[in-house]
């Protein structure tokens, strides 16, 4: 067997989330993965081995919505002045392990990784952090060694997958298309209303924000819905604990896509494996978006072109207009052009090449 090693993000949930399925063919193809991400270990019981620990931060953000422009930067430049010890201490790992290939999603110091221990590193994304922080360079100036920094380790990669609603990747010096990352359901339809008693003739909204807090956002006006039940994270639930049509969904709930694919409507912030996840499962959305987010451009545009989504704007929805939107959204027509979910297998296949003996 051989052994990898893969550098997961810790922002939100999503990316995570979304690499179960490469995890799990890489280990039923041969491969020993090694993950190292202070994501959930829910969300790596496939791999071989889960080092909890942060490689990259993303945002910082003051709750599910909003962000913390100038502590992100901070954090990173802190991040940088350390990475020459973080580096060594993982090749280190990575030598003892006799570590054949570097994936990273999409964490770049996982690319100067793989560049030190002379081993192929591959990227696979719908878009990446440079690209992310040129968003608020004009801003905060601090982002722009940060900037250059992280494109001049993305150019380390040997290779670049790039899942679909991707901004241009010219950092990279190979780029490949790979199909939708999704996960399949664990659990029939029937089997999670069953686990949350959902009445007979209810139909199935979940609240999510993709692995965040549910923050400010007003979930009172669901007292008025009829013929429904609502799957609410525990910070929604708090709310509205007192409805009969209320359920809370505890934090460490295996499979959370399940309750994707069971659900009639699906209302939060548009994020990246969430967007994936409906697309898949052929799911109607009632979504929001943030303009401080360079990557909402991507995702609205992802789900008007292969969804069944609802856009609220952001002052409507966390008033808590969208209730009166749900009926529209459970009726909203298949989409235009659907997309199926076989990224994991294709992205497995094109890697194998770069491990095997």
């Amino acid at each position: 067997m051989a052994d990898l090693l893969f550098y997961v993000s810790s922002h939100g949930f999503g990316h995570a989330a979304r690499q179960q399925g490469l995890i799990a063919a890489l280990g039923a193809d041969g491969a020993r993965v090694h993950v190292r991400s202070a994501a959930p270990a829910k969300f790596f019981a496939a791999a071989h081995h889960h080092h909890s620990q942060r490689f990259d931060i993303g945002m910082i953000q003051h709750d599910p919505l909003r962000y913390d422009v100038d502590a992100t930067a901070a954090w990173y430049a802190d991040f940088i002045a350390h990475e020459p010890d973080l580096i060594a201490h993982e090749v280190a790992y990575a030598r003892q392990h006799d570590v054949r290939l570097i994936l990273s999603d999409m964490p770049p110091v996982a690319c100067a990784v793989g560049a030190a221990l002379g081993v192929p590193t591959v990227v696979i994304s719908h878009f990446t952090w440079d690209w992310v922080y040129e968003h608020y360079a004009a801003r905060c100036a601090a982002f722009n060694p940060i900037i250059a920094h992280i494109t001049q380790q993305y150019a380390q990669a040997t290779l670049a997958l790039q899942m679909p609603f991707a901004h241009p990747f010219p950092q990279f010096p190979r780029v490949e298309p790979v199909g939708l990352f999704a996960n399949m359901p664990t659990r029939p339809r029937e089997t999670v209303r069953r686990l949350f008693n959902v009445p007979d003739d209810h139909r199935l909204a979940l609240l999510t924000m993709g692995g965040h807090g549910w923050g400010q956002t007003d979930v009172r006006a669901l007292a008025g819905v009829r013929g429904w039940t609502f799957l609410t994270m525990p910070g929604a639930y708090e709310q509205v604990a007192h409805l009969a049509a209320a359920r809370c969904v505890p934090v460490d709930f295996p499979a959370y896509h399940d309750l994707i694919a069971a659900a009639d409507v699906v209302v939060g912030k548009a994020g990246g494996s969430t967007v994936a996840e409906v697309i898949a499962h052929r799911a109607a959305m009632l979504y929001t978006l943030t303009d401080d987010w360079r990557e909402s451009a991507l995702l609205d545009a992802a789900l008007r072109q292969h969804g069944r989504g609802l856009f609220v704007p952001l002052t409507a929805f966390e008033r808590g207009a969208w209730v009166d939107l749900l009926e529209q959204a459970a009726a909203l027509p298949p989409a235009r052009q659907p997309l199926a979910a076989d990224g994991p297998a294709q992205a497995a296949a094109r890697l194998r090449p770069l491990w095997a003996d």
